[in-house]
């Protein structure tokens, strides 16, 4: 994807979108967001950091490019929103992102 090596090598660093992509689908999809958990509470550990590259990446690609993008992005969201709930009520004024207010109940 053109547009996506052009982002990382003008507002990101290279790579910074599919490394995101790959901690991403490390954190949601196998569980390592919740072993690291226990022993490292680090945003890289968990999945916030990089989920919340995904979430800027696209703010950034040219209107035609994010739909490609969103397309690997959402069955990884998908299948975190399955396999985790909500954590309870949250204020309007919380700066938490969606996946920050779930979790897996373990």
């Amino acid at each position: 994807m053109a547009a996506v090596i052009a982002l990382e090598h003008t507002r990101m660093r290279p790579g910074a979108v599919s490394s995101a992509l790959i901690a991403w689908q490390n954190a949601a999809l196998t569980g390592t967001a919740d072993r690291a958990r226990h022993l490292c509470m680090c945003d890289e550990c968990t999945g916030h950091a990089p989920r919340w590259r995904l979430q800027q990446a696209p703010t950034w690609l040219p209107p035609w490019a994010r739909p490609h993008l969103y397309g690997l992005v959402l069955p990884v969201d998908r299948s975190y929103l399955l396999r985790t709930v909500p954590c309870g009520p949250w204020s309007p004024e919380s700066t938490w992102a969606w996946w920050q207010r779930r979790f897996t109940g373990t």
